[in-house]
């Protein structure tokens, strides 16, 4: 079957969409990726069209901010759908114009969130309410000759199939359509448990991937708790690996003596010598570590994190703490529990059990290509 993938740019959105088209291709499949180009009349990230200040209103601008232009971003998917004779479309659901390319183009699609959150709505986890109104499908669809539909751009998941990277146990108790899958997150699985390493312990600290200039404001707070994890891990005997570049001002230029910055690097490898995690909650940082039977402490910054912080501590994964607040102090105490109460890690090592068993990448490859043709 040929596939066409519509990613999100963001690393957090582009690694799990990487993972899932290399099982796709490794079940035999076609898979062919969307993203922006020179040659593409979509960009994330491009000005402000000079004439849009003056025309259109503040929710037009707000959407445009955040997603560019999406009636060009699903000309652009429709044509490449044409070139590559897709079959299928799996898009983001932070890509509207893959579902939307989809209904132009007459393909069948599957909708693919990124966040663990088991909702059809997921992105009001991280899009404040007021701003809601901004992602109305009204003119949008006007403007690539689709009927009417009131359905919220960033909420457009498709009716045949649409996957959540989360387990049932992760979700708790919920009430989906038959249509809905969780499927578990799309990180790559360790075929069994990793033992313990030897030696003192080595504890990650991780930062979310997004430029500062998408976090805004929530910068300064991860800057804050990335700085207050250092110092923490400097009154423990532990090996404190950091996976960002040091920032000046914020007391993490000279580390302890036993903290080392690595600067962003690459999770898989470096989790699979680790005793435990500090994380700011992303879900692709989380998850890789679960998948390793991994006890976290979670400092949540922005998005859905809060989210995950919260379910990871109810299910006794971890140890939640709020970014901004959180004192050296608190981080010390909560990285000294993780590593030496073995109640957080036999929780971790059954839901890693849990995610073995339920094969994320395999499952939702055989779910996409396997859809029924027609709608629900």
């Amino acid at each position: 079957m040929r596939v066409l993938l519509v990613p999100f740019p963001p690393a957090g959105h582009t690694e799990p969409m990487a993972a899932l088209g290399t099982r796709l291709r490794g079940d035999g499949h076609r898979v062919t990726v969307f993203a922006e180009s020179d040659t593409t009349r979509w960009h994330l990230h491009q000005p402000v069209p000079p004439q849009m200040y003056a025309t259109a209103d503040s929710a037009t601008l707000y959407r445009y901010l955040f997603l560019g232009d999406v009636v060009a971003m699903a000309r652009d998917i429709v044509d490449l759908a044409g070139a590559c004779g897709a079959e299928v479309v799996v898009t983001d659901v932070m890509m509207p114009g893959g579902g939307l390319a989809a209904e132009l183009a007459g393909l069948p699609w599957a909708s693919l969130s990124c966040c663990p959150v088991p909702a059809l709505d997921a992105y009001r986890a991280f899009l404040p309410e007021h701003a809601v109104a901004a992602f109305d499908p009204g003119s949008t669809r006007e403007a690539l000759g689709l009927p009417a539909d009131d359905r919220n751009l960033l909420g457009r998941t498709s009716g045949r199939l649409h996957l959540i990277p989360t387990t049932p146990a992760f979700a708790g108790p919920q009430d989906l359509p038959a249509h809905v899958a969780l499927v578990g997150p799309f990180a790559p699985l360790p075929p069994v448990p990793l033992p313990v390493p030897s030696g003192p312990p080595v504890v990650v600290v991780t930062a979310s991937t997004h430029a500062t200039a998408a976090l805004g404001g929530r910068a300064f707070v991860q800057d804050r708790y990335v700085a207050a994890a250092v110092e923490a891990l400097g009154g423990l005997a532990v090996t404190g690996l950091v996976t960002r570049d040091p920032v000046s001002g914020t007391g993490c230029a000279r580390p302890p003596a036993n903290v080392r910055f690595l600067g962003p690097v690459p999770h898989e490898e470096l989790f699979d010598r680790t005793t435990a995690v500090v994380t700011h909650a992303g879900w692709g940082t989380v998850s890789r570590a679960l998948v390793r039977g991994l006890p976290l402490v979670l400092v949540p910054v922005s998005g859905d994190q809060p989210y995950i912080a919260a379910r990871c501590a109810e299910l006794g994964l971890g140890i939640a703490l709020v970014a901004e607040t959180v004192t050296p102090a608190e981080l010390r105490d909560a990285v000294r529990a993780v590593v030496e109460e073995p109640r957080y890690r036999k929780a971790t090592r059954e839901l890693a059990a849990e995610l073995r068993a339920m094969a994320p990448l395999a499952t939702a490859s055989s779910m996409i290509t396997s859809m029924p043709a027609s709608e629900g």
